[in-house]
């Protein structure tokens, strides 16, 4: 009885033996291929590049042979590290190295998939395979983009608009783009690579990247306050990708601060103050806020306004301001600067004016009273003493 149970269980491990799984070769010899995306869509006619590893997880270090086992009929295949074709490959113990399998689809390729083996060997013995499968589609794997961080910005017609921009190829092989956009008259574009200061027209983008550009945009001048759209396209040999940049002109700020003749000139006796008309324009098509007078004048002289400040100029409005210069009581008579500013919070204007100094005529009086006094002792004491 027991010699039947012990022969029916060796009868049931023969039958189940073929059915045990193997231990893998690479499992056993320690070799490994491998690649990131085993398994892509391509279109006809594309140069592919899939990037290999080769573990070596033993101890001893070992030279690798590597071949294409398998490849399609009429398709290339080769094997290429630093820019060569290689067929074997050193690899120390415990660590891995890089290869490339470098696939060439023709044109004629049929819309199915397709399957290129690569396999590791050593003394003859094929140590472990990889399978890579491409599905051949005659569309792309997916649409390019072109996008920007923020498409819509704000500013004065003064300023120079800065958008990040952001395109990604999104076939299977590089491809060159060229950048351009649809400007409104006057106004003008340039594109340059992210932290580069090279001004560019177009951009090379290799498969599945994603290229960032600093697109810098200049309004045309005196352009009006509104909102102002922009396209910009990137165009390659597959097509077209585009996007909107939209600039809203806040206003133009232009001040204009003189006197309401045009002249920069008066006059001031020492010590004695000189009222002096001003006048602000707003010639901008955007009001102006919290408009501020200042003065620099030489050491001792002081100038005053009225009013001190104006809250809002709106466009094509003026408005005329006094200004009191003081001129210092011992200033020599001569010609003087004296610097007048007016600052708003958008803008601001600087004016020069000419001060001539001139002396007090009431010393010119006393000079002349001094003079005849003199003249008068002189005479009296002749007529005095000269008798004798």
């Amino acid at each position: 009885m027991k010699k039947k149970i012990l022969l029916s269980l060796v009868l049931v491990v023969a039958l189940l033996y073929p059915l045990i799984p193997a231990e893998p070769a690479a499992a056993a010899s320690g070799i490994e291929l491998s690649t990131t995306y085993p398994g892509i869509t391509a279109s006809p006619g594309e140069n592919l590049t899939f990037p290999l590893q080769i573990h070596n997880r033993g101890g001893a270090s070992r030279v690798i042979q590597l071949r294409v086992d398998r490849c399609p009929e009429e398709w290339q295949a080769s094997l290429m590290a630093q820019g060569r074709h290689i067929s074997e490959v050193f690899v120390e113990g415990n660590s891995a190295e890089r290869a490339e399998l470098k696939v060439r689809v023709p044109e004629e390729a049929a819309e199915e998939v397709y399957s290129v083996t690569v396999a590791a060997a050593a003394g003859g013995s094929v140590l472990d395979r990889l399978q890579i499968k491409i599905n051949i589609s005659r569309t792309r794997s997916g649409d390019d983009s072109f996008k920007a961080q923020y498409a819509v910005l704000q500013g004065p017609a003064s300023a120079t608009f800065n958008f990040k921009l952001s395109l990604t190829n999104n076939g299977s092989e590089e491809q060159s783009y060229s950048l351009g956009a649809d400007m409104p008259p006057g106004w003008q574009i340039t594109f340059k690579p992210s932290y580069e200061q090279q001004q560019v027209a177009s951009i090379a983008v290799g498969a599945g990247e994603t290229k960032n550009l600093d697109a810098s945009v200049t309004p045309a001048a005196n352009v009006e306050a509104g909102e102002y759209t922009i396209p910009v396209y990137a165009v390659s040999g597959t097509g077209q990708v585009a996007t909107e940049l939209k600039v809203v002109i806040s206003g133009t700020y232009t001040m204009v601060f003189s006197t309401p003749s045009g002249r920069l000139n008066t006059e001031v006796v020492a010590g004695r103050d000189k009222k002096v008309m001003l006048e602000v324009e707003n010639r901008g098509s955007a009001a102006l806020h919290g408009i501020n007078f200042s003065a620099q004048t030489p050491d001792q002289w002081s100038v005053t306004f009225d009013p001190k400040s104006i809250d809002v100029l709106n466009p094509g409005e003026k408005r005329q301001i006094t200004a009191t210069i003081t001129a210092n009581s011992k200033a020599i008579a001569g010609d003087y600067v004296v610097s007048m500013r007016a600052s708003a919070k958008e803008a601001s204007e600087k004016v020069d004016f000419r001060v001539t100094v001139k002396t007090s005529t009431l010393w010119g009086l006393v000079g002349i009273v001094v003079v005849l006094g003199v003249c008068a002792g002189v005479y009296w004491v002749f007529h005095q003493y000269g008798r004798r």
